[in-house]
């Protein structure tokens, strides 16, 4: 899960606090300063330790029965209908190469995706209209539409402690993409289980391979380590069932299912590192847009690697999500994905042990030397 302290509150936890205590609570700053790392190491097993407890009976279940978090996949020609099972992917057919268009690309835009409240999030103004790279006439395979999917997941029921920057965190970077990069944004304010599966199998059904989409999950996650599998916990998941928990599994079989040439998912939670062990990508020394458009490009960018990642950081804000604003906010025209990675990487690792990641899903149809591209309206 992410963690609810910065590791210099997480020392003074240790130190006072039982094992199950130690993610509950909140005490104050270790007046000591930061610990090495000898000291970080200490604290995050015992955090390990505390993380295991809490879940113990939903791991049982899951040793016992290791698709017990799984979702069906839907049956040829059925709707997926409030979650019940996963869109069953298509062929992506390759884009054939064309002019870029001088105006926005037809066809209605994603059917909304409501917060908890059922109005836009705070900050977040009305979608924009498509943007096409008109400023890139020789590219072979313009973008149509770009729209992301933002899930914030806060009001956890306890013992699952409650989080407080997600919400905030996926506002600020809905606003930013939408600013910036033309993105119809939508927000998913404390998502559960069926309503988060919901949403992206609509992603799928909506999603045209000359489309970019980028979706993000910030909230709970574990990594069960004897079998390497990372998990995603809704906020009505439970710590005695792993029934509602989302298995990196079944998140790999929803983006394989959604048709879009340019797809990237970034995962703010603890352990989602798991999600890029498939193929790493490195930052590419030049932009090739027009090959990197002709083929399909599944990326993820997570906020840590096998580790806890901290939910403080500044301004209200995560330590990840606080360095994806800002590098996103002074991106230069064209930015690849990997560039994205590598600053924020830099920024995060510096004020705290948390590794960034970035890799492809090859097992959802990404194609070698692919990327994500982030291109200004301006």
């Amino acid at each position: 899960m992410r963690s609810k302290l910065p590791f210099w509150f997480g020392f003074a936890v240790a130190l006072t606090a039982t094992l199950v205590q130690a993610q509950m609570i909140r005490p104050p700053a270790f007046m000591g300063g930061i610990p090495g790392m000898a000291q970080f190491q200490s604290i995050q097993m015992q955090r390990h330790q505390a993380r295991t407890l809490l879940y113990r009976e939903a791991l049982e279940e899951l040793r016992k029965n290791p698709a017990a978090a799984d979702v069906r996949e839907c049956s040829a020609g059925q709707i997926p209908r409030a979650g019940e099972c996963l869109a069953r992917p298509e062929p992506v057919a390759t884009v054939v190469s064309t002019p870029a268009p001088s105006a926005p690309a037809s066809g209605p835009p994603p059917a909304p995706v409501a917060t908890a409240a059922g109005k836009p999030a705070p900050g977040i103004e009305a979608p924009a209209a498509v943007v096409p790279l008109a400023a890139l006439p020789a590219l072979a395979a313009p973008v149509g539409r770009r729209f992301a999917i933002l899930v914030g997941n806060n009001a956890y029921t306890a013992p699952i402690p409650a989080l407080e920057t997600p919400i905030d965190d996926v506002s600020a970077i809905a606003k930013v993409l939408h600013t910036r990069f033309g993105f119809e944004t939508r927000i998913i304010e404390n998502a559960g289980k069926a309503k988060l599966i919901e949403a992206l199998n609509n992603v799928a059904a909506q999603a045209r391979p000359e489309d970019a989409v980028l979706l993000m999950y910030a909230g709970h996650g574990y990594l069960m380590e004897d079998i390497k599998m990372g998990y995603w916990i809704p906020v009505d998941a439970s710590v005695k069932t792993a029934q509602g928990w989302i298995s990196n599994s079944d998140i790999s079989k929803l983006l394989a299912a959604i048709r879009a040439h340019q797809l990237i998912l970034i995962s703010d939670s603890c352990y989602s590192g798991s999600l890029t062990k498939e193929q790493k990508v490195a930052q590419a020394k030049e932009i090739r847009a027009e090959e990197i458009l002709k083929q399909r490009s599944v990326l993820v960018f997570s906020s840590g690697a096998d580790e806890p990642v901290s939910d403080e950081g500044k301004e209200g804000h995560s330590i990840f999500a606080w360095n994806l604003i800002k590098t996103l906010q002074s991106t230069g025209r064209l930015t690849a994905g990997a560039q994205i990675w590598s600053v924020v990487s830099k920024g995060v690792t510096k004020e705290y042990p948390q590794q960034p990641q970035y890799g492809a899903v090859v097992s959802a149809g990404h194609i070698e030397g692919g990327d994500f591209l982030f291109q200004t309206q301006k």
